[in-house]
């Protein structure tokens, strides 16, 4: 079992933790899904800061890879003609591939607090100027060049800290999708950077598939936060769930700065 955990990253560092710092790890993951339940996304903007008080941010991007594909799924499926979805994704597909095999480089390579200083930094900006902008909306010319770099930056961050969703969020809003339109948009999206984050930090060695497992278990508390949120998001008004979400973004990114000095 010695040498399974020494080959296992994700394993290893739950393993040797007392009981305080597991159970904080499985609250943290119901705190994430009851965000994901409330307003449809926003799980890793909750789970990755938190996750990262208990447990180094490599294992906690590993940690919240197979919950990031398999809650999103139902709703990236949820209502039909996902194919005509995922073609509207495609310039921000485009542009995430090459960020997030960048990003997880980055990753693996760079100290721990400096990636979470690098994402937390851009969370806030990105988020602020979006939310002291109520009225940004991108012009359909726009759209397309607009989609490739923001997918390109949000697959950065997806790879240094499992956040590929932020920046990408703030771009489906200035497309002008709110409700069920920005969820099944957001989550087809996560289903496929999440699963190809996966990949990445699978293949690199640091983690195998006893981690995978590990991560397939985390889905039971996050499903839990789900039950408990989900029945209010068709409650929420368009504008408060825009600013809902870049609150979030911002939140997520002042406790990333916060904890890389810390």
């Amino acid at each position: 079992m010695r040498g399974n955990l020494d080959a296992s990253m994700l394993l290893h560092a739950l393993y040797f933790e007392p009981a305080r710092i597991v159970a904080a790890v499985i609250c943290s993951l119901i705190a994430a899904g009851l965000l994901k339940g409330t307003i449809g996304v926003g799980m890793p903007v909750v789970a990755l800061p938190l996750l990262s008080l208990f447990i180094d941010v490599k294992s906690a991007a590993m940690l919240l890879s197979m919950p990031l594909i398999f809650s999103n799924l139902p709703q990236a499926l949820e209502g039909g003609m996902t194919g005509r979805c995922l073609m509207q994704l495609t310039p921000v597909l485009v542009g995430m591939i090459p960020g997030l095999f960048l990003g997880v480089r980055v990753l693996l390579a760079l100290d721990a607090d400096i990636a979470r200083m690098i994402a937390g930094l851009a969370l806030i900006s990105v988020g602020g100027i979006t939310l002291l902008a109520p009225n940004l909306q991108l012009q359909p010319r726009a759209v397309s060049p607009a989609g490739i770099a923001f997918g390109f930056f949000g697959g950065i961050l997806g790879g240094i800290a499992a956040m590929a969703g932020p920046l990408v969020f703030i771009f489906l809003l200035a497309k002008g999708l709110r409700g069920q339109a920005f969820t099944k948009e957001a989550s087809l999206y996560l289903v496929v950077s999440s699963g190809l984050l996966a990949v990445l930090l699978t293949v690199s060695r640091q983690f195998n598939w006893l981690d995978v497992s590990v991560s397939m278990a985390a889905m039971l508390p996050v499903a839990l936060g789900m039950y408990a949120g989900r029945h209010m998001r068709d409650k929420i008004a368009p504008e408060i769930f825009r600013k809902l979400v870049l609150i979030a973004v911002i939140a997520a990114g002042a406790e990333l700065v916060g904890h890389g000095f810390s």
